[in-house]
């Protein structure tokens, strides 16, 4: 396994596509949980927002950062950032911190000659499988299902989008793979009335 300083160091000399590409497996990772229906009623300018968010992610991975308008899917981003509260539901904040998370990356994606805005964007990811694995375990302590081990998971998606193909095929199925399983920990983890819409 590379440690994200040794990721960073990497990647420095890397072409800018490479580096976008290596910013978009990380909002796949982290931003695809937008299906949840706990997004309906309440929260559906995030789960637009989010969706955007992955859908450009997707675009960089095939067809490279020209092919979108990183500039205005940001805009919106932080429109809704705007609007969010970070105080509000349970699932509301979670929503919240993926957002921020989100505007991290594509300010990277945007500026991808900045080492500094990689480093946050794995450190903040790091911080996210972490949290999200102790989260599912807390949850679940004695039942039949248990997180995935979504720390050692993203290191190793890390690690190996530095040594392959910085953003290939085979990265986008590693980074969906996780995203599923990330999802799954914030699906079981998180009660309607955390999102607010239950009694």
């Amino acid at each position: 396994m590379i440690d994200i300083n040794e990721a960073v160091e990497r990647a420095s000399v890397r072409e800018t596509d490479d580096l976008q590409r290596v910013g978009a497996l990380l909002l796949v990772r982290y931003c695809s949980f937008y299906q949840d229906p706990k997004f309906s009623p309440w929260f559906e300018q995030s789960r637009m927002a989010l969706a955007s968010v992955v859908e450009a992610a997707r675009s960089i991975l095939s067809q490279g950062g020209g092919s979108i308008d990183l500039e205005e899917i940001k805009d919106s981003l932080s429109e809704v950032l705007e609007g969010s509260d970070p105080d509000g539901p349970p699932f509301e904040t979670e929503i919240f911190d993926h957002l921020v998370f989100a505007d991290e990356v594509l300010e990277f994606l945007q500026t991808p000659n900045r080492p500094a805005l990689l480093s946050r964007a794995f450190e903040h990811a790091e911080e996210l499988a972490e949290a999200h694995e102790e989260m599912g375990r807390a949850e679940y302590p004695s039942s039949d299902w248990e997180p995935a081990e979504l720390a050692a998971m993203e290191a190793d998606a890390r690690t190996r989008d530095m040594q392959e193909d910085f953003g290939g095929a085979v990265a986008l199925t590693r980074s969906e793979e996780f995203a599923q399983a990330y999802a799954e920990v914030i699906e079981k983890c998180y009660t309607a009335e955390d999102a607010g819409s239950g009694a």
